[in-house]
């Protein structure tokens, strides 16, 4: 069990639980996010160790693992996959300002975001964790992904662009993975990581129920400062945010199925316009950020 009595990023002993959040997904177990009184970081306290977490994971309705397309909310997700891989791309050409890069993309999942690359005559190779997915990814994408012991083997500075698509969020030690980046990048490389934000509107109106808590996958929650401040210590700079506007609307269904409320397609879109709208006027009210970061030499 992963357990911590201080907090995990600043080391401070003053942290207190702030919801008691079930698993939905898996186990039905019931895990505390607890809360840093010092620098306000957010984590997953007793969740399982790593070699127990895969079990975590064993689930037709874990998208980016599964690819499922049963039920609803799933048939959505896949019908606004093909927007969200272009708005992704929009985003690393016009941060990067390239119109040509090497991408490595951290916790590929079934491989979509790596082939879209390659279609747009990008270079990208993607890392994913799970073996269930990397088969996923070579049988219906034809794309081998790389585990992650692959990145020890890849040179220095040779990489324009790293992506974590909510990824970051998993890893039992992310700094492992930002130094790792910060290896990898060349000196004017670009770091993206997307994570849900627990400052948004939708997670405060869903509280402990929030779809994006979901533990004990996820183990660290961030807002802006926390993620700049692990960032920082890691060596890297921010260079600005932006928003994932779909993030809004799925998590809200999502959290809204996890109340078992009547019409959950319907009242998360609501909420989920609610919490877009709100973002337009104050970013940092975003359910989900994408932070961009460069190498602070």
């Amino acid at each position: 069990m992963l357990k911590h009595k201080n907090c995990p990023l600043c080391g401070s002993d003053k942290i207190s639980v702030l919801h008691m959040c079930r698993d939905f997904l898996v186990s039905g177990d019931i895990f505390p996010v607890c809360n840093c009184g010092s620098c306000s970081f957010v984590f997953t306290n007793n969740a399982p160790g790593e070699q127990e977490s895969a079990a975590f994971y064993v689930s037709d309705e874990y998208i980016s693992h599964s690819d499922t397309g049963k039920g609803l909310i799933n048939k959505a997700y896949h019908l606004v996959r093909k927007w969200m891989l272009a708005s992704k791309f929009r985003m690393l050409r016009e941060e990067s300002r390239l119109s040509s890069a090497s991408v490595l993309d951290i916790g590929s999942g079934t491989g979509y975001f790596p082939v879209f690359l390659r279609q747009k005559g990008w270079e990208c190779q993607g890392i994913e964790i799970s073996d269930a997915a990397r088969e996923a990814a070579l049988a219906r994408n034809n794309i081998s992904l790389l585990p992650p012991a692959a990145i020890l083997d890849i040179k220095s500075s040779g990489i324009d662009i790293i992506t974590m698509w909510h990824a970051l969020e998993h890893f039992y030690r992310p700094g492992d993975y930002l130094d790792a980046s910060h290896r990898i990048l060349k000196d004017d490389g670009l770091l993206v990581v997307a994570v849900p934000n627990h400052l948004s509107h939708d997670a405060k109106k869903y509280g402990g129920r929030w779809a994006a808590w979901d533990v004990p996958r996820h183990l660290w929650h961030f807002n802006p400062d926390s993620m700049q401040e692990m960032a920082e210590k890691h060596h890297f700079k921010l260079q600005s945010i932006r928003r994932l506007p779909f993030d809004a609307f799925y998590v809200s269904v999502l959290s809204e199925k996890n109340n078992n409320t009547p019409f959950p397609l319907i009242r998360g879109f609501i909420a989920g316009s609610v919490s877009w709208l709100g973002s337009i006027r104050n970013i940092r009210t975003s359910s989900s950020l994408v932070y961009f970061f460069r190498k602070d030499q």
